[in-house]
């Protein structure tokens, strides 16, 4: 444990100094972070790949032990996989710091992702056999595909989470800090280093990086971080060849791993684009109900712990289950407080209930239902009047459907509405029109609208479609310009800026 202790001291130490030399670096070759009114909403100009600090004191700490201490990784078992492990962490942080300097697409990101994780997995970084809570599951073929969808998805996690000051650092200090104690705890004494190592590395760049932040981890840093928790994950946790108790890994990384399914579920369920962007990630809503920037960390870090040490609770006692149910604590915490997954968890509550009536509800000829939802996902803003207008337009043309999704980030706005008849006509009975919504010259949303294609009507109702939403764009800006009242100091109180508004109306009638 001494050895231990020392690789995350040289860890913490290195990353301090080389810290403000990467800063001044970055700056020096143009590579930082410009605020955009968007998504970017810091107030200066900022240095990014501070990931860069991050690897160096990293390999500088790790390469030190190999030579100083016995961590039993030069025998035929550690050094492959080891070695590999260094290798990607250099090559993610190349591909990481790509992005930082020209913005890669992220087809280009994914693709390399990809070749990384397939290299880690045939280096050793592979689960043929998962236990969960007694149970051995043989993944057979599936072990290589799986291995490599857990790299993507804790990678992406942890990029995907990297939103605000300080808090990819914090929660990648307390993953791999919880990372190491499993690994040391499963005799994993070489994974443990590189784990502390990283622990120490990450709490020194928050040093410079706790908000206000002078220099962000950008995707050098976050998908470095990312693809190393996940690939620490698959071999802290071996009970054997290639056998690994999944639930604890799982546990310590729920928090960005629900995150991101969120983010999934949200975009999903309300048609957008799962790229698309937006500020409903669980910081955004944290700052929402009043949260500031250094108590945020805090709160974070608080119910990641939460999560690690029922998930190291259980290793230690033999009690698997106490893992999950840390996860499913803190995701109750959250829900019930309205802090962050409210919003999602009613999306998926209104669209199970909807599949279920629809199996449910006998045929009856001749009778028409329309069905409509709403969900404000963030903000307070009043767009139930921009919806009813459009319900109101919906039944006075005979549409058949109106989907509208209002999505501005810079607001921290959206919501969501979808109003559909029961008798949709088949495809080539009927129009389909899309519309972009903007307002103040930047995209605000989307308005999808089905029709039936009768009696030659079809271009009067999609022409007064048209004056319609020309009317409406106005009363968005207006809405838009309207300051919201200034949330209260609660960190959990169900006040304002709360995704509050559910409302589902089912109506009938005979034609």
């Amino acid at each position: 444990m001494l050895e231990l202790s020392l690789v995350f001291i040289g860890g913490f130490l290195c990353s301090v100094c080389l810290t403000p030399i990467v800063r001044y670096v970055a700056i020096r070759m143009g590579i930082v972070d410009h605020p955009d009114g968007h998504r970017k909403l810091h107030g200066r100009v900022i240095a990014r790949a501070g990931g860069t600090a991050v690897l160096l004191s990293v390999l500088i700490v790790c390469s030190g032990a190999l030579f100083h201490y016995d961590f039993d990784v030069l025998n035929q078992d550690h050094i492959r996989p080891f070695l590999a492990l260094l290798v990607v962490m250099v090559l993610t942080w190349l591909l990481g710091l790509a992005d930082d300097i020209w913005t890669l697409r992220g087809r280009q990101k994914l693709l390399g992702q990809v070749a990384l994780a397939l290299t880690l997995v045939f280096s050793g970084y592979q689960m043929s056999v998962i236990q969960l809570l007694g149970v051995r599951l043989d993944l057979g073929l599936l072990a290589i595909p799986f291995s490599v969808i857990w790299l993507l998805a804790t990678t992406n996690a942890l990029n995907l989470i990297d939103g605000a000051d300080g808090l990819c650092s914090t929660l990648g200090a307390v993953i791999c800090g919880a990372l190491g104690v499993l690994a040391s705890v499963n005799g994993h004494f070489a994974e443990a280093a590189i784990a502390f190592s990283f622990c120490g590395a990450l709490l020194g760049f928050l040093v410079f990086n706790f908000p206000p932040a002078s220099i962000f981890l950008g995707d050098s840093g976050s998908l470095l971080i990312g693809m190393v928790t996940g690939a620490l994950a698959i071999r802290c946790s071996l009970k054997g060849p290639a056998s690994v108790a999944f639930l604890a890994p799982l546990a310590i990384l729920s928090l960005p791993l629900l995150d991101s399914c969120m983010a999934i579920i949200r975009r999903k369920l309300t048609g957008r684009s799962i790229y698309t962007t937006d500020r409903a990630h669980l910081h955004h809503t944290l700052k929402n109900k009043g949260i500031g920037d250094r108590g945020l960390l805090l709160t974070v870090a608080v119910l990641s712990f939460m999560t690690a040490a029922g998930a190291l609770a259980g290793q230690y006692l033999g009690r698997d289950w106490l893992a999950p149910v840390s996860v499913v604590v803190v995701f109750a915490i959250l829900v019930t407080t309205k802090a962050f997954g409210y919003a999602e968890v009613v999306l998926v509550a209104r669209k199970g209930s909807h599949f279920a009536l629809s199996l449910l509800e006998p045929a009856k000829p001749g009778a028409t239902r329309t069905r409509q939802k709403a969900v404000r996902l963030q903000g307070t803003r009043q767009w139930e009047t921009v919806w009813q207008t459009l319900i109101e337009f919906a039944e006075s043309e005979s549409l058949c459907k109106v989907h509208l999704d209002l999505n501005v980030p810079w607001l921290e706005e959206g919501y969501h509405g979808t109003w559909q008849r029961s008798n949709m006509p088949d495809r080539h009975e009927r129009w389909t029109t899309g519309l972009p919504i903007y307002a103040d010259g930047r995209l605000a949303g989307r308005l999808d609208v089905v029709g039936p294609a009768a009696n030659g009507e079809s271009m009067g109702a999609i022409s007064k479609l048209l004056e319609l939403v020309e009317d409406l764009v106005p009363q968005i800006e207006m809405m838009m310009a309207t300051e919201t009242e200034q949330m209260p100091a609660s960190a959990f109180s169900t006040g304002a800026k709360e995704p509050a508004l559910v409302a589902e109306f089912t109506s009938a009638a005979t034609e």
